[in-house]
């Protein structure tokens, strides 16, 4: 789509949510960033400007001298603005406290449009279940922090194993590596599946409800509308791929939490003891189909194959087979192939999306502080494509 005056967007959104019904906090996010895309192209944060809005805030937070100190920003992520900091401060009682803490800041547009809301309450409600950080402060609409914002507690670990043989572009997984981390991923993997989501605090989630496939078709909506948004010429694939999703979206038989990006480089672990630390990047968190994260997790642009084997190792640590048998029995849920091709195709035609529309809207308008990694993502589009061809040719057969 074109670019859109001031006065245009009220209209043009109105237009979209009677075109793309979704998901109330998600409409909130990306209209929030239709009425900001006029704005001033982005400039580098200047780090004594975050550090003094962030000393203000939490001064309005925590009794006792406050001091801010050792900021630096993090490099990963390609949607969210990261500083780590060190937070020193006395409570009520005099007794000095000092915890090291992340300041993680959306952009002038992300790579993924989300509210802030919605990624802390994600976290809040699969603590105890799976290892996260703990939620300090948030900032939803960035009144004082400039931007929107979540701070919480800095994890220690590594989210790739330290080098261990013949250089490899994704995550290479050694044997020791693989036995270690694959028991602790895929259990989690399992309760994060079977969490009672009707007993989390979800305000920010519109719930799907059981038996029905209206949640999957507002999933569906929230995509084509970023497509529609985005978007800078017309391709017929994400069209008529946006069509077969509609006519073939199945009924939800389980509602979990599905985080969305849900494989290593997203977790981070020790790499002495390989035990996992903490998962991260909750922002594209729904209430859906847990299908759509295994399928996700399948996918060959995460795979590697073993050097000893030749297999086909998911996520560089186990084959389908395993991996399928051991959620299984995990989270006492069926894994349905069937489900299981619909969210390869969505996962692929969604990843299209943000490479083909989004990545190259942010990128010209200057708009993100990760030009590089939006330009890499941009040159994935083909990729996408092409699975996207591969897996309905394959369903058509």
């Amino acid at each position: 789509m074109q670019s859109v005056d001031r006065h245009d967007v009220e209209d043009l959104l109105a237009r979209l949510r009677t075109r793309f019904p979704t998901e109330r906090y998600v409409d909130l996010a990306l209209s929030e960033k239709m009425r900001k895309r006029t704005d001033t192209p982005y400039q580098p944060q200047v780090l004594e400007q975050v550090v003094a809005r962030l000393r203000a805030f939490l001064e309005q937070r925590l009794p006792g001298p406050v001091t801010v100190s050792e900021v630096k920003g993090l490099a990963g992520g390609s949607s969210k603005e990261q500083f780590a900091f060190r937070l020193q401060w006395q409570d009520r009682n005099g007794v000095a406290m000092d915890e090291r803490l992340v300041l993680r800041m959306r952009p002038a547009e992300s790579i993924v449009e989300t509210h802030g809301l919605r990624e802390f309450q994600a976290i809040e409600a699969v603590r105890g279940v799976l290892p996260v950080p703990t939620l300090r402060w948030i900032d939803p609409d960035g009144a004082e922090l400039g931007r929107p914002a979540i701070i919480y507690e800095f994890m220690h670990g590594v989210s790739k194993p330290p080098f261990d043989g013949a250089y490899t572009p994704k995550n290479h997984f050694s044997q020791r590596y693989r036995q270690l981390i694959y028991p602790q991923f895929v259990e989690y993997f399992a309760k994060l599946g079977r969490l009672d989501c009707s007993a989390a605090a979800l305000p920010a989630f519109d719930r799907p409800q059981s038996g029905s496939n209206e949640g999957v078709l507002a999933v569906i909506n929230w995509w084509q509308r970023v497509w529609v948004e985005d978007s800078v010429e017309a391709f017929p694939l994400l069209t008529l791929t946006a069509d077969w999703l509609r006519r073939h979206a199945p009924a939800i038989d389980h509602v979990s939490l599905v985080h969305s990006d849900f494989r290593p480089g997203n977790f981070l672990f020790d790499p002495g003891s390989a035990d996992i630390t903490a998962f991260l990047d909750w922002e594209l968190a729904l209430l859906g189909d847990r299908h759509m994260d295994l399928a996700y997790f399948m996918s060959p642009m995460f795979s590697r194959v073993d050097e000893e084997s030749g297999e086909e190792l998911l996520g560089g640590l186990v084959t389908r087979a395993q991996f399928v048998e051991d959620y299984e029995r995990l989270s006492g849920l069926s894994v349905d192939q069937a489900r299981l091709d619909y969210y390869s195709v969505f996962n692929s035609w969604r990843g299209a999306i943000i490479s083909m529309a989004t990545a190259p809207r942010i990128a010209m308008g200057q708009k993100s502080h990760q030009d590089i990694r939006v330009g890499w993502i941009a040159g994935t589009a083909p990729i996408s494509c092409n699975e996207i061809h591969r897996q309905l040719r394959g369903l058509q057969s």
